[in-house]
C-alpha cells in the first residue's frame, strides 16, 4: 500500500508539471519586467540611456520596436499617473490620453520618461522631498509627451516640469522629429522643486504655475 501511494504521488507531481508546461513553480517564472526594471543578462537594454539621470537626450537604436502597452513606474514616495500625448502636427491628437494612440517614437519616449522618473525617484533629491513636506503638493506627477515626430511646423527643444495645479506636476518629455527623446534630468527636477518651493513659500503652500525647463 505504501509503495502504491508513493507511486501515485510521483505520478501526480509529474502530471502537474506537464500540465503546467514547465518544471518551474509558477512563482519562479514571473510575467516580465515592470517599472523599467533592468533586463536579464544577455538582453539588450534599449532604455539604458533613460536610466542615466544626467542625460537630457536619449537616442534609440535604429529599428527599435516600440512598446504596445505602458508599464507604469513605481516609486515609494512619489506617484506618476496617466499618459498624455500632444501630437504637434496638422491633424494630430491634442491631447490623447491613450497610450496606444501614440506614434511608435512617441510611445518609446513616453516609456523612457516613465523609466527616468522611476530611476530618479528611487533616490529623490532633497529639494523634492522638502517640496512634498512643506507645501500643499502631495507628490503626484502626470506623464506628458510633446510628440514632434511627424511635425510639419516645429521640433522639440527640451523637457520641462510644470505644476498644472498645486496637486499635480506635469512631467513633460518631448519626442523630436528625428525620433530622439528629450527627458527630465535629475538637475531639472531639482530646479523645478526649488522654483516650486519659492512659489509655495509666498502663496501659503500653493505651487500652481511653477516650472523649470
Amino acid at each position: 500500500m505504501r509503495l502504491a501511494a508513493s507511486l501515485a504521488l510521483v505520478l501526480a507531481t509529474m502530471t502537474g508539471c506537464i500540465m503546467d508546461g514547465s518544471g518551474d513553480s509558477p512563482g519562479a517564472r514571473g510575467g516580465g519586467k515592470a517599472d523599467g526594471d533592468e533586463p536579464d543578462a544577455g538582453m539588450v537594454d534599449i532604455y539604458a540611456d533613460a536610466r542615466d539621470v544626467t542625460k537630457a537626450v536619449v537616442v534609440f537604436p535604429a529599428g527599435t520596436v516600440a512598446p504596445t502597452a505602458y508599464d507604469y513606474p513605481n516609486a515609494p514616495d512619489f506617484h506618476m499617473s496617466g499618459t498624455e500625448f500632444w501630437q504637434k502636427w496638422t491633424g494630430g491628437k491634442n491631447p490623447t490620453y491613450s497610450f496606444t494612440e501614440g506614434t511608435d517614437a512617441g510611445r518609446l519616449c513616453m516609456q523612457a520618461s516613465a523609466i527616468r522618473f522611476a530611476t530618479i525617484m528611487a533616490d529623490p533629491p532633497a529639494e523634492l522631498v522638502k517640496l512634498d513636506a512643506d507645501t500643499n503638493w502631495s507628490g503626484s506627477f502626470f506623464n506628458w509627451n510633446d510628440d514632434y515626430s511627424q511635425s510639419d511646423w516645429g521640433d522639440g527643444t527640451g523637457a520641462r516640469l510644470w505644476a498644472w495645479r498645486t496637486g499635480l506636476i506635469k512631467w513633460i518629455s518631448q519626442t523630436k522629429r528625428d525620433g530622439s527623446c528629450l527627458l527630465p534630468t535629475r538637475d531639472l527636477v531639482i530646479a523645478a522643486a526649488t522654483a516650486c518651493l519659492e512659489r509655495g513659500a509666498s502663496a501659503q503652500g500653493e505651487i500652481q504655475g511653477c516650472s523649470a525647463q
